[in-house]
């Protein structure tokens, strides 16, 4: 069958589907996402978007956020391993390094790869996740090709509250958390610590089997006051040590092992001059620190640093129209072991943003200026259109310009880089459809990216490979009653248009069914996780050639159980792989078997 044919095929059948079953009918608004969408606050999102919030962290009881993020639609993770192992984003399609992460609003990555330690960052300090899908350059710069991925860390609640969690599960894992938040006249605050261990699993095939362990230590604080009714301000830390045993193909008896750390800390304020007229000032910095040892004995280490700045004036145009404009400045700084040929690059950057609603109308226009250093000037834009078609169903379009700028690895890694590199560009176009209902939100979203200037690695990094991307998104939750349940899948075609093969590591089935029920003090809860096949390319250490290797699709299975024991305490035991599946998502990559674990938890 033509391949295009074959994707309008399956759009045109999901699109009519969702027509058919959900007849509109009055409802509340969507959920609303804080300021990442847009870079301002706002009540109406048109782009694609998942709110991962921290009641569904404690009800599925995931550990790692790795994990955590496959639950949202569009979002495919690669793992070399079990807990702590090397993990990759492929968020619709696009590649490892086309997601911008950031904490509390701070970019957070490594500027010698490009991506972020996604394995080591702490779930039990998230307090929600709110995802972007699609191209967010035009407000944010680089790195979002493929979109967004906020993760906000706990705040201050109304009243001082402790809270604390203790776990224990297969494989001798451990967790244990333990912190307070509350408030105190016009101060909120945060402070908590947490500890996750585990004795894991085997990492690689085909290294000689052993256990491939993970331990990390974090802590986070939040700290925000209202100064007066037009000023406040606030400051915010996280910190992550981590150390993960890994396997060497070629080393077998060295036991080699990182330690990571991980580090955010900013400062925030904003100040009304006058009623329609708001100025925020933002200064932070991340940190990405690894240091690998080969039989305790230090052999490399890199150490990344990322500090920005930002200036927005945010203008009330009127009681339904925003006005955004902002300044960036950026500067990235490496030291460790390695000599690079340049170790630091500064970027400034200018960017304007309109959002606005009349009747039926909403839109969000935007275009960003960046002048960077090291591979010179570059402008992006995003142009989204949403119309109500009735009180509950709106149409939704959009068109964006993104890059992903060279790393530190990609310009000056000595003997293995190119300095004449240029970004990798995309151009992306959208459509789709929201509807809320007494019964149930959903949302289809159909999509094309075409990524230019791909960065290939031979011999040395080239601006040579072309991609196209097309995909289709369908995300629908509801609730009965004490009955909670939600469907999210999605089909994606990432294509190589050079040689016309899928790219590697990319599933084209995703597909997420959750379904919770209440039942007094008592909840039962499953989850099905399902990935389709896909390709990957290793290095095959007998014939010492890299080869082509084809994937296996799964369906994982999770189930829950929760006793509210008082009002204050819950005891839960989660089972996830119940069905004890075999898969590969990383050629010759264990990943981890059916486990176990039961976990009590105090919240007031």
């Amino acid at each position: 069958m033509n391949p295009s044919y074959s994707f309008k095929l399956r759009t045109t059948l999901i699109a009519g589907v969702v027509a058919s079953v959900l007849s509109p009918v009055q409802a509340d608004s969507l959920d609303t996402i804080t300021v990442t969408a847009n870079r301002m606050p706002n009540g109406d999102v048109l782009a694609a978007s998942t709110i991962i919030t921290r009641d569904q962290i404690d009800q599925w009881q995931i550990n790692d956020l790795p994990t955590l993020l496959t639950r949202a639609p569009g979002v495919d993770v690669t793992m070399t391993g079990g807990l702590g192992q090397q993990s990759s984003i492929f968020m619709r399609g696009t590649n490892s390094g086309h997601v911008l992460i950031l904490v509390d609003g701070v970019k957070w990555y490594s500027a010698t790869t490009g991506s972020a330690a996604i394995q080591d960052f702490p779930v039990s300090h998230i307090e929600r996740i709110e995802i972007i899908r699609g191209p967010r350059s035009g407000l944010y710069g680089a790195e979002a090709i493929g979109g967004v991925i906020n993760i906000i860390t706990r705040q201050g609640s109304d009243e001082i509250k402790p809270y604390a969690e203790l776990g224990y599960g297969s494989h001798d894992t451990r967790k244990a958390s333990l912190g307070v938040n509350g408030s105190h006249g016009s101060t909120r605050f945060n402070l908590g610590v947490s500890v996750l261990e585990s004795n894991g699993i085997d990492a690689l095939k085909t290294a000689d089997p052993d256990k491939d362990g993970y331990r990390n230590k974090s802590v986070s604080a939040n700290l925000s006051h209202q100064f007066t009714a037009q000023w406040q301000g606030g400051v915010r830390f996280l910190r992550a040590e981590a150390r993960n045993y890994f396997d060497e193909a070629f080393s077998p008896d060295a036991n080699p092992f990182n330690n990571n750390t991980q580090q955010v800390i900013g400062a925030d304020t904003s100040y009304a001059l006058t009623e329609r007229w708001t100025v925020n000032f933002d200064i932070a910095e991340s940190r990405d620190r690894s240091e690998t040892f080969e039989n305790r004995a230090a052999i490399r280490e890199l150490n990344t640093r990322h500090r920005q700045f930002s200036l927005i004036n945010t203008f009330a145009l009127a009681d339904t129209q925003t006005l955004n404009i902002g300044f960036d400045y950026a500067h990235d700084k490496v030291t460790g072991s390695t000599d690079y040929d340049e170790d630091s690059r500064d970027n400034k950057a200018i960017f304007v943003s309109w959002q606005g609603a009349h009747q039926r109308h909403g839109w969000l226009l935007s275009l960003r200026h960046d002048d960077n250093e090291a591979f010179g000037e570059h402008t992006t834009g995003t142009a989204e259109w949403g119309y109500h078609l009735t009180e509950s169903l709106q149409f939704v379009s959009s068109y964006g310009t993104a890059f992903k700028a060279p790393t530190f690895n990609d310009l000056y890694f000595p003997g293995f880089s190119n300095p004449d590199l240029n970004p990798e560009k995309s151009r992306s176009i959208a459509f789709g459809f929201r509807g809320t209902h007494e019964f149930a939100q959903w949302s289809v979203d159909l999509y094309e990216t075409t990524i230019r200037d791909l960065i290939v690695f031979q011999a040395i990094p080239e601006n040579v490979s072309r991609a196209r991307i097309r995909g289709i998104e369908f995300d629908i939750r509801g609730d009965v009653e004490d009955l909670h349940w939600s469907l999210n899948a999605s089909y994606i075609e990432p294509q190589d248009r050079d040689d016309r093969k899928r790219l590697i590591r990319r599933a084209r089935q995703l597909m997420n069914a959750t379904l919770d029920r209440q039942f007094g003090d008592w909840s039962a809860g499953a989850s099905w996780h399902v990935r389709g096949n896909s390709n990957d390319r290793f290095f095959n250490t007998d014939t010492f050639t890299t080869d082509d290797a084809r994937l296996a699709g799964h369906g994982l299975v999770d189930l829950r159980l929760s006793y509210q024991i008082s009002p204050e305490w819950t005891a839960r035991l989660t089972a996830h792989n119940v069905f004890d599946k075999k898969y590969e998502r990383v050629k010759n990559y264990n990943s981890l078997d059916r486990t176990v674990m039961f976990t009590v938890q105090y919240q007031p």
